[in-house]
């Protein structure tokens, strides 16, 4: 029998993560707010006050009154496995799956956080706290480590400091920052250090070096309006884009990164459209490039999914070898603990040696992960 792995899955970040930094920043230091009933509802990261409330309630729909109640109590009113990490792989074998590689949450607001001392101290603390939370079952928790790009310098730091503790991916802005794209030669020491380490470089939804992800203001933010998060894979398919044509894919061939979390179903006709346009305004890209965009993409990139039958159904554009599952698990709108329905509906008629590739066996050999200590380990393959 097959296995399933998660590759789009979140912690939410406890308390600890935030309390205890005004010794070195005062006022500047975030916040853990708590209601009238001292339950603790949501966290400053500056003046934007992320609530918790949303993060935790997977399986639980929104249109039940109960689970406003539960939205109301924060922090306590999250699935338990979101604080133990036990509890969380019983949650795993719950929605039939057999691992996950996990996002912050709360700390995807720290991205655009434009106070940078404070950010680069929180994802200190996101890092600490993330390798400890997984050292229960490290093959089964792979937790995503923060990285404070675009400051270059502080990014290189942190990634050393975290590839040495032995975290097996790293996460940057999904957005670059309009006045400098990634392609700027300031972030070649980024990038070689990257290489060099070794870890997959994710992308995730709603981590764009601002809050907007540099989206008009008509369109909305990604988070909060219809417009900005029908449409917020633009956001990373500009990133993408500029990663490809700017050159920094082929000057780094070992470079592995992940679009998380912006379904795939828009990927194959933007990879059609890319080598075109590359085509058009030949000039506008890096010299060093020697292949067309789309055979980049093919080689370094990654892109997850949770329910988009619309991407299963071009794959063999995509690529299946690029294709990552995962059940966004415990967010309010993930999948869990109907991941092995939804699977059985978006894969239909699908070969079993590409199923299998989507739901597991990438995110394995992407990850380094160990199929002997999973559950039903060395299954991660067709039948």
């Amino acid at each position: 029998m097959p296995i399933y792995y998660s590759c789009d899955s979140h912690v939410v970040e406890p308390p600890e993560v935030f309390e205890g930094l005004e010794k070195d920043f005062g006022s500047r230091a975030p916040q853990v707010l708590r209601n009238d009933r001292g339950e603790r509802t949501a966290v400053t990261l500056g003046k934007f006050p992320v609530p918790v409330g949303r993060f935790g309630i997977a399986g639980h729909r929104l249109d039940d009154p109960a689970t406003d109640e539960l939205i109301r109590r924060g922090y306590e009113g999250l699935n338990q496995g979101v604080f133990d990490p036990g509890a969380r792989l019983k949650e795993q074998e719950q929605d039939g799956i057999v691992g996950e590689v996990m996002y912050p949450s709360i700390n995807m607001v720290t991205f655009s956080l434009p106070d940078r001392e404070v950010a680069h101290a929180v994802f200190r603390r996101h890092n600490d706290w993330i390798r400890d939370y997984c050292s229960q079952d490290p093959e089964r928790l792979i937790g995503v480590a923060c990285l404070p790009l675009p400051d270059v310098d502080e990014a290189v730091a942190e990634l050393e400091r975290v590839a040495a503790m032995g975290i097996r991916g790293v996460a940057i802005p999904c957005t670059d920052p309009a006045d400098k794209p990634y392609f700027h030669p300031d972030y070649e020491p980024f990038w070689s250090a990257a290489e060099a380490a070794g870890l997959p470089i994710t992308m995730h939804i709603f981590t764009g070096t601002t809050w907007d992800m540099g989206f008009p203001p008509h369109w909305g933010t990604p988070a909060t309006s219809i417009m900005g998060y029908a449409l917020a894979y633009a956001g990373v398919a500009v990133t993408v884009g500029h990663l490809i044509y700017g050159g920094v894919a082929e000057r780094h061939p070992g470079l592995r990164f992940v679009a998380a979390e912006f379904e795939t179903g828009w990927v194959a006709h933007f990879l059609q459209r890319l080598d075109h346009a590359t085509y058009r305004a030949r000039g506008e890209a890096s010299p060093d490039l020697t292949a067309e965009p789309s055979e980049y993409f093919r080689r370094q990139f990654s892109v997850t999914f949770e329910d988009d039958e619309i991407g299963v159904r071009t794959r063999d554009v995509i690529g299946v070898d690029n294709m990552l599952w995962g059940n966004d698990y415990p967010h309010h709108d993930s999948i869990w603990p109907r991941s092995m329905e939804v699977i059985g509906r978006i894969f239909d008629g699908v070969p079993d040696d590409e199923k299998v590739r989507m739901t597991s066996g990438n995110v394995i050999q992407l990850y380094g992960i160990s199929e002997d200590a999973l559950p039903g380990g060395g299954t991660a393959r067709s039948d």
